[in-house]
């Protein structure tokens, strides 16, 4: 590859001016913006450690399946929105070498690879086509509307492949301004326009070699070409210009800039790639930079694409670099608030959002951020809590000042440790009705009343002195969060301590939050989630027990779409506010938890608690959070907009046995085959690791199975048949994607399980018998009772082959399944108790990964061995599938399936595997659910999550659906 024209032209605007941007607004846009500013855009880069090959990327494209594909100097990445899969010089490419300069999606949906030594591959349908190569570095590749394939190469013209495979070559000598041909495009009138290293030149409709009048076009690297509506736009060394047509003059749109790429996204909104100053933004006149300063990872600029779900992908000398929406948009100090430490905010009745940081105070109205001096009385300005008074009056607790009162942004009230406060550190406020405020801080707390104080502390009743927050009832009770539980004054002036210590002896009480149609007070506290019912002062709890993924929780806000929404130290939890109700009436167990953080555009996930209000339902009902990197705010609303997206889905591998077979319909896999993995993936980029799928065996499944968020299904000892394997995705809370993968293949039988082999074999036994009869009526009645019993034993062998795992003995899934069926049926009708047990063997895949598949084939054997040693006669054992296994105990309490989970655990624990590998040690983990008040679904739902809380709280453990983890 030469680089003498990239140094040339960067050694060139090294001497250009600066870029002369013209003025941005410097406030915030408004949530509903249509098109957000290049701040409040979502960043994210990619590069070689997170799998591709090389940090330059030359080119970016992606295909109508939905895959995204990158083009560097060590081959291709295709990617998934997890991974990249990477595409080197192989048989399979067909590449003459690894560099890859560039991709064309043409208008058959065909993929056109090209790059060094004129490597040329044409992508259609999975399969790699090559093309001859031309021997020199190919820059871009044309295939016009009369396909024909145009290749742009670095020294030597431009070839032309007709469709007969045919090429001419155009060079210097034919008229071209240079052999160093850089871009290409072909109009809506069918001209095929030519950008070289020294100017820009078109082939008319005949074919004839014609420069445009636009002398600014003429004697400079023409690098990236575009059209809008009925405008070419030139991008050059010199900067950007347009011409309306080949004979009219050029209107300069951006000057002394040197352009690398453009991407015109619409009518009024283009997004300019360049050599040296990073990317850039015009629309309305008005031009935006974003360069290395603001995250990008390089300041060249080599391609540009936009995705299906509008994110914007950046190609630089650096990596990847990407700018997308987000569910959470965040605001630091680049936005201009005061500080990134964001302790409190606080939605006001003016209709301004105030945000409290560790550098001050800033107000939030109408998309400008604005920040209030209380340098007068503050002079370190680190704000703590806020509070709105019944005047409208805003309170601020500081970090080290005492408590401000600001009246339309002036200071008209200060009280501080040498005025009624007992200390200046405040981090609650509850202004009341009648004037009066009560102040929470370090030392206790304040009831401050028309200039006098009332004080309490330990002394008087109080859990600790630490103040954390206040809030007062409908019914004129004072609830008080402190460091050591929660204290309530009532009306009559007497002091309750609520007891928490049966709710996993809770104690830090973080935030309150009413529920009043409901009539729960909501209190967020170190060990989840408590409610307090305000009618008959019952506490229930929504814990870990109940899946709640951690213990800590800040704040709880209520959004206008009956969600809760909780900030925390590992992010913010969304949990629908019934699914809540449910669980702390007993109408459920469990449960569900969608938890953002920083791959949902938070700058942080960690979010700060401990004063108030650490989160706020703003008016147009967003939710802000205070974190340690600024504020975040969602809009709830707009996760509708990103459920409504489908994500197209796809299968990428099949594997049977070990071994991997290609995508396609039809395989005929070998009888007995044991394992049979698939795994597939959304090709959705917005929220790739949330997006859900379920799939379909079509000749085993009787109906969907929920992965989840896995991408993996596996199938262990299906019987001989044909199978249909579907699966959908589908991001949370949207439509699964109608446009199922699907993919086709067989299970062949043994030659003993063939119907013609079973014929023949009859039809010898039959015919051995009658020469039997001929020789006497005595050997016809052996050969009679012989032929039954061994058809007898063949029978009984294929209905125990078909129901039973290979590899362990034990009952396989499909067995199971019927068996579950019929006990639970059985259950039901006789009121008798079934219980459920899922087992998973600990660090399998480790086993498999450092010892091999033989040693973790001969570990679950020993497992199961374990299992049917200790197992009672009444129990039914099943391999579910991989390292998991499944108990089935009729007429079995809780308690003593308890009793004999536990017993298995620890025989598991203590068993001896040095003749299989030295040092050897295995454990495994049990969810055990029974059928009280569950259908079927969810007892296996109920077992499932048990287990996944046995592996997420340490593993080793026996975990019971919807009781506490007594071992964790």
């Amino acid at each position: 590859m030469s680089l003498l024209p990239w140094f040339r032209l960067i050694l060139c605007c090294c001497f250009f001016s600066p870029l002369a941007l013209l003025a941005q607004d410097s406030h915030l846009a408004e949530a509903a913006a249509p098109i957000p500013a290049l701040d409040n855009y979502f960043k994210e880069s990619l590069n070689t450690r997170d799998g591709l090959p090389h940090n330059t990327i030359n080119a970016i494209a992606q295909t109508p399946d939905g895959y995204l594909w990158f083009g560097t100097w060590e081959g291709v990445a295709r990617y998934n929105g997890r991974e990249f899969k990477i595409y080197d010089r192989s048989p399979l490419t067909g590449l003459p070498d690894v560099g890859v300069r560039t991709f064309h999606l043409d208008r058959h949906q065909a993929l056109w690879v090209a790059g060094s030594r004129g490597g040329l591959v044409k992508i259609k349908d999975g399969i790699w086509q090559a093309q001859p190569p031309l021997g020199v570095l190919i820059n871009r590749v044309l295939l016009d509307s009369q396909d024909r394939l145009w290749l742009a190469t670095e020294g030597k013209g431009l070839y032309r492949q007709n469709p007969d495979g045919s090429r001419i070559v155009l060079q210097q000598t034919d008229g071209l301004p240079s052999d160093q041909v850089h871009s290409l495009l072909e109009d809506q009138a069918g001209r095929i326009w030519i950008g070289t290293s020294d100017g820009l030149v078109f082939l008319d409709q005949q074919l004839q070699l014609q420069q445009p009048s636009a002398v600014e076009l003429h004697r400079t690297p023409v690098f990236a070409l575009t059209e809008r509506e009925n405008e070419l736009l030139v991008g050059t060394e010199r900067g950007l210009y347009s011409i309306a047509t080949p004979t009219s003059a050029a209107e300069t749109l951006l000057a002394n800039v040197p352009v690398s790429a453009l991407l015109q996204e619409s009518r009024d909104l283009l997004w300019i790639g360049t050599v040296d100053r990073g990317l850039l933004r015009q629309r309305h006149g008005i031009t935006e930079q974003l360069d290395i300063r603001q995250g990008l990872p390089n300041n060249r600029i080599l391609a540009l694409l936009q995705d299906n779900e509008k994110s914007l992908w950046v190609g630089t000398n650096g990596g990847v670099f990407r700018l997308r929406d987000a569910p959470f948009t965040t605001f630091t100090t680049e936005q201009g608030l005061a500080g990134n430490f964001i302790r409190t905010v606080l939605s006001h009745s003016d209709g301004c959002m105030y945000i409290g940081s560790s550098r001050g105070l800033n107000q939030y109205c109408k998309g400008q951020l604005k920040q209030l001096d209380l340098s007068a009385v503050s002079i370190g300005q680190s704000i703590l809590s806020l509070a709105e008074g019944p005047d409208g009056s805003l309170w601020a607790g500081t970090y080290a000042d005492g408590l401000i009162q600001l009246q339309q942004g002036q200071i008209v009230q200060h009280y501080h440790a040498g005025n009624l406060l007992p200390a200046n550190e405040v981090r609650a406020i509850l202004p009341l009705a009648d004037g009066k405020i009560w102040v929470g801080t370090a030392l206790g707390a304040a009831y401050i009343d028309n200039g006098t104080a009332q004080y309490f502390s330990r002394e008087h009743g109080l859990p600790s002195p630490f103040i954390m927050a206040l809030y007062q009832s409908a019914d004129q009770r004072i609830f008080i969060g402190s460091g050591a539980g929660v204290a309530v004054l009532k009306p009559d002036g007497s002091l309750q301590r609520l007891n928490l210590q049966p709710f996993d002896d809770a104690d830090y009480a973080f935030g309150f939050a009413e529920d009043t149609q409901a009539g729960i007070l909501w209190m967020t506290t170190d060990r989840g989630l408590l409610a307090y019912d305000l009618a008959n002062d019952q506490i229930r709890m929504i814990g870990r027990a109940q899946g709640m993924p951690f213990d800590k929780l800040f704040q709880l806000v209520l959004d206008q779409q009956g969600y809760f929404w909780i900030s925390s130290n590992r992010g913010v939890l969304r949990l629908e506010r019934q699914v809540a109700l449910d669980v702390i009436a007993g109408r459920r167990g469990w449960v569900d938890i969608e938890l953002y953080g920083e791959s949902d555009g938070m700058a942080s996930a960690q979010a700060n608690g401990g004063s108030m209000g650490a989160a706020a339902l703003y008016h147009d009902g967003s939710v802000w959070v205070a974190t340690s990197m600024g504020v975040s705010r969602v809009q709830p609303e707009r996760l509708q907009r990103f459920a409504r997206i489908t994500p197209p889905v796809v299968i990428e591998e099949l594997a049977a046995d070990g071994t991997d077979y290609a995508v396609k319909d039809g395989h005929q896999l070998a009888a007995g085959t044991n394992r049979i993995e698939i795994h597939y993936a959304g090709l959705g980029y917005v929220m790739s690791q949330r997006i859900q799928y379920r799939t379909l065996l079509e000749g085993f499944d009787l109906q969907w199975v929920n992965r989840g968020s896995s991408i993996l299904a596996e199938y262990t000892n299906l019987p001989p048949g044909d199978y249909r394997f579907r699966v959908a995705a589908a991001y949370p809370g949207g439509d699964w994607s109608k446009n199922e993968a699907v993919l086709t293949f067989t299970v062949l039988p043994h030659l003993w399980q063939r119907g013609w082999f079973q014929l023949l074999l009859l039809a010898i036994l039959a015919g051995s018998l009658i020469l039997g009869i001929r020789w006497r009526l005595g050997s016809l009645q052996r050969s009679e009772l012989r032929l039954r019993k061994l058809v007898a034993e063949q029978t009984a062998e294929l209905q125990l082959l078909a129901r039973q795992d290979a590899l362990t003995g034990l009952a396989n899934r499909r067995a199971f399944d019927e068996a579950l069926q019929h006990e639970y049926q059985r259950a039901q009708r006789y009121h008798t108790t079934l219980c459920l047990a899922l087992l998973d063997v600990d660090h399998f895949k480790r086993v498999n990964d450092q010892l091999s598949h033989a040693v973790g084939d001969e570990v679950l054997k020993r497992v199961a061995a374990v299992l049917k040693q200790q197992s009672r006669s009444i129990d039914l054992l099943a391999r579910w599938g991989g390292e998991e296994f499944a108990i089935l105990l009729p007429d079995t309490s809780l308690e003593d399936a308890t009793e004999v989970c536990e017993r298995l655990r620890h025989k598991v624990e203590r068993l001896d595997l040095n003749d299989i590998a030295p040092d050897l040690h295995i454990t495994i983990s049990i969810g055990l659910t029974t059928n009280y008040k569950l259908d079927l679904s969810q007892l296996l739902l109920h077992a499932d999550q048990a287990l996944y809380q046995a592996k997420r709280d340490g593993r080793n453990l026996l975990v019971i659906a919807g009781q506490p983890n007594k071992n964790g």
